[in-house]
Formats: structure tokens, C-alpha cells, sequence
């Protein structure tokens, strides 16, 4: 017997970023154990007339449920995102400097909030170390913080960044980046963010001038995604009950995590839109 010889395609596992957007854009959810898992659902419909066979043969009500791995990200912010509309996060003086993570309810019924789930694999990056002349200005016009500026040109071959929400597209050790719309909040300071033209360090008002700006962050490291593989959405989703907190014993192997997942269904506001799966078209 010949074996099949029609085109294939195989793809090796090589990790992929997980983010969530709950409005600010894609929030990546840090390291996962291992991978994830999307399952496809329906429920048939199947209707036979007295007079007539196979009257109605459909499916309904279809979902998609994606169960990543056991998440080992323990920053409060992050868990929140996980948990949409049912934790929040909130700094606490007591009983030191830190964050508390609450049931966002004010009852025994809670508002949850549906979101979109991303997996992303970038298959071409690059790092940009910062020199001087890369940071072009210093903008005083906020409130509360003031903005560092470094000019997209700098970062060669960088994907499309967005004008106001999160991309993802580009990471910094030590910060993390925050929508357009925060750049002024006191929360932001120590953070960045982009839009179609350049790259911002978020710091506090009156921290830097221009000169002392470019002293201070020369020499910073800047990763930025060049070429996507794959990408695979999750929308209209919300997270499901049973999610877990896994607080392990000093003697047992692994890390504490987090374990959840989330289910979608078509969303009316979006033209039903449920999954889409992207992948580049091979060389």
C-alpha cells in the first residue's frame, strides 16, 4: 500500500505567550507549566418527521473551552486578570506594603466579566540596547507623571504597534506595559507603553530632564517581536468554577500555581465570532 502523499504540515512544539484582554489589550499571564488545551463543543439537533428523514440535522449552542497549564505567575494583577469580574487587586499597607486579592462581589452573586484569550508564538525577535541618542525627548505635560520617548525607528523590523492598547509586542525586564489611555496614572510610574511611533518609559513628574533622561536609561534592553508563527483567539469567554490556588509543601517538586480555564461562546456583539486560529503562510 503507498503511503499518502498529499501536502502536510508538522509543526514542533516550541511554547507560545498567553495574554487576556479585558478591555486594555492583550496582558500577557506570564510562565505556564506546560501548554493548553482547546476543546471544541456542541450539543446536536437532530429532528425527524413522520413523512421525512434527517428534517433538521444541526448543532447548536457551540463553545470553546481552553484549559492552559498550571499558571506560576503569583504577581496580584496577573491573578486578577485571570479570575475577570470575580477577584480584584488592591495595595494594602496592612499588615505591610503589598496586595490583596478580594472577591470582587457585594453579594452572593457576582457580574463576570467575558474577555478574549490569546496564544501567540513569534517566531523572529530582536533586542535593542539603548543608547543616548535613542531617547529623542521629555514630555512634562502630565499631572502626575512625565514620558521618556524613544522613536519606533529605533526598533528595526518591529511588528505594527497599536495606538492605544496593549500589543504585547514588546517586553522589558522590570516593567510592564500599560495602555495609552494610564500613561498619566500614579500606578504607571515604572512602567511603559507604545503607540504607532514610539516607545515611552513612564516615570514620576519631575524625576528627569532630557539630559539626565538619557543618562538614565541608556544601556536598557529592549526586546521587541519581529514575526508572528501562529496565533490562536479565545473570544467571548469567561472563566470557569473549579479554578484552583495549588500552595505546594516545602518537599514537594514544582512551584505553587494557579490552575483555570475559560469557556467562549459565539458573541452577537461581534458577528458570533468564537475562535480563529492564524498560521503563516509557509516559505
Amino acid at each position: 500500500m503507498p503511503r499518502q502523499t498529499n501536502e502536510k504540515r508538522i509543526r514542533f512544539p516550541d511554547g507560545f505567550k498567553m495574554g487576556i484582554d479585558s478591555g486594555n489589550g492583550f496582558e500577557d499571564v506570564g510562565v505556564l507549566a506546560g501548554g493548553a488545551t482547546a476543546t471544541l463543543s456542541w450539543t446536536d439537533f437532530h429532528y425527524d418527521a413522520g413523512n421525512y428523514v434527517d428534517l433538521v440535522d444541526k448543532s447548536k449552542d457551540p463553545t470553546v473551552v481552553l484549559a492552559p497549564s498550571a499558571i506560576l505567575n503569583f504577581n496580584p494583577a496577573t491573578i486578577a486578570k485571570l479570575f475577570p469580574g470575580f477577584l480584584a487587586s488592591a495595595s494594602t499597607a496592612t499588615p505591610g506594603d503589598g496586595f490583596n486579592l478580594t472577591y470582587a462581589g457585594t453579594s452572593n452573586q457576582v457580574t463576570l466579566n467575558r474577555v478574549t484569550v490569546k496564544l501567540i508564538h513569534f517566531s523572529a525577535d530582536d533586542t535593542a540596547t539603548l543608547v543616548e541618542d535613542d531617547i529623542t525627548a521629555y514630555d512634562e505635560s502630565g499631572t502626575n507623571n512625565d514620558l521618556i520617548t524613544v522613536p519606533k525607528t529605533t526598533f528595526s523590523g518591529a511588528l505594527t504597534w497599536g495606538a492605544t492598547l496593549i500589543d504585547g509586542y514588546v517586553e522589558i525586564a522590570g516593567m510592564s506595559e500599560v495602555k495609552a489611555a494610564d500613561a498619566d496614572l500614579v500606578a504607571s510610574q515604572g512602567k511603559f507603553y507604545t503607540d504607532a511611533t514610539n516607545l515611552y518609559f513612564i516615570v514620576d513628574a519631575g524625576a528627569y530632564d532630557l539630559a539626565s533622561a538619557k543618562t538614565a536609561f541608556a544601556g536598557t534592553s529592549v526586546k521587541f517581536y519581529k514575526t508572528i508563527d501562529w496565533e490562536f483567539f479565545q473570544y467571548n469567554a469567561k472563566v470557569d468554577a473549579g479554578a484552583s490556588f495549588n500552595f505546594k509543601g516545602m518537599n514537594e517538586d514544582g512551584l505553587d500555581e494557579i490552575t483555570v480555564s475559560f469557556t467562549g461562546k459565539p458573541d452577537p456583539a461581534n458577528e458570533y465570532r468564537l475562535l480563529k486560529l492564524y498560521e503563516v503562510t509557509p516559505a
